[in-house]
């Protein structure tokens, strides 16, 4: 099967299947490569972090200390265009002699940030232990098939929950929360309300962005090698 080819089916299954309990794991995955966007522009930005959660129902937060407002509208930022970013840097690492280390490094790095900012007691902790146990069996499996299909499917899950998450949550909801078409409860304090609230932008234009640098994302990485050649070691 072509790559491209095989990369729309995941993309494909992902959006179908993806508030169903079979794809939970790889939410989470997405939900901590979410936070770690946030909590990377938090330390590019020299602002401190004091703490780091993901939890069960899907969701999470990074608790940063913005050194100046234009440091805030980065960390904002982060959470979406880290998911994407860290997608795309997954998937053309895929290609080269690194991907055997991967889900690894992503593992050590997972454990690295829980303990230094979720603590020992957290489902944070459970989670990033579980991702280690598997990370460890997937190593000494030694199945270059198998690991690519999981860095293909969590590399295309985080461009996935980026277009899903950003549609529904962001686009839908300050849709509903505008002109009420379903009750809902309180609008929560997404980061497209955050970004709002720093630059008096509508939250549904940064939602609109969003997906639209998602899209642009899957273009890059799905459409863009269409038609290259393979390469085949001997």
């Amino acid at each position: 099967m072509k790559q491209t080819g095989r990369f729309f089916i995941i993309f494909g299954l992902l959006m179908i299947l993806w508030n169903t309990f079979l794809i939970k794991p790889i939410k989470l995955f997405t939900v901590f490569l979410h936070e770690l966007g946030h909590a990377f522009m938090a330390i590019a930005t020299g602002s401190g972090i004091t703490e780091l959660k993901i939890y069960f129902n899907e969701s999470g937060h990074v608790m940063s200390l913005p050194k100046s407002w234009w440091s805030a509208f980065l960390i904002a930022n982060g959470g979406y265009l880290g998911s994407v970013l860290f997608a795309i840097l997954i998937l053309v690492l895929k290609n080269t002699r690194f991907r055997k280390y991967i889900i690894g490094v992503i593992a050590i790095i997972f454990l690295g940030f829980t303990f230094r900012y979720s603590g020992i007691a957290s489902f944070t902790m459970i989670y990033s232990v579980i991702f280690a146990v598997f990370a460890l069996v997937l190593y000494m499996i030694q199945n270059d098939t198998l690991n690519q299909w999981v860095i293909e499917i969590i590399g295309i899950g985080s461009v996935t929950y980026a277009i899903y998450d950003t549609l529904v949550d962001t686009v839908i909801m300050q849709l509903n929360y505008q002109f009420g078409l379903f009750r809902m409860g309180s609008m929560p304090v997404t980061d497209a309300v955050s970004l709002s609230r720093l630059t008096h932008i509508p939250a549904i234009v940064w939602g609109l962005i969003w997906v639209g640098i998602s899209i642009f994302a899957v273009y890059s990485v799905f459409l863009k090698s269409k038609g290259k050649p393979s390469r085949k070691r001997y």
